[in-house]
């Protein structure tokens, strides 16, 4: 029971990562092109498609964030998710947005990566 309830949780913590650094993602790509135009109380506002699933990858992912907060230590899921997050918007802006990394962010991706490893090992109760 122990064990299906650990994989659920891995489940979740990915879906949660992966739906929150890919709203992110499509949140950006969707300023690039914007498909609609509306403007309320002389606030004008652009977004397209794009920018409608990323907000709503990004709010689903925050709903599981409430979950796995219910369930997890914070001290382990918070920086594991921002490590996560974090690297996999700067791999995705990279394939998808076509955007760059210097050789010091890569320096710094090596290094979360470590830490990340380092935190999960010892993590573990």
């Amino acid at each position: 029971m122990e064990r299906r309830n650990n994989m659920r949780m891995i489940c979740l913590f990915a879906l949660y990562v992966l739906l929150a650094s890919g709203g992110l993602v499509l949140f950006k790509a969707g300023t690039k092109a914007p498909d609609f135009h509306i403007e309320l109380m002389h606030v004008s506002i652009d977004f397209s498609l794009k920018t409608l699933l990323g907000m709503m990858a990004y709010g689903f992912s925050f709903l599981i964030w409430l979950y796995i907060v219910s369930k997890m230590d914070l001290t382990f899921a918070m920086p594991l998710s921002v490590a996560l997050i974090n690297l996999l918007v700067i791999v995705e802006s990279c394939w998808i947005l076509k955007e760059r990394i210097s050789m010091m962010q890569g320096m710094g991706i090596l290094i979360v990566l470590l830490g990340v490893m380092m935190m999960t090992i010892t993590g573990k109760k």
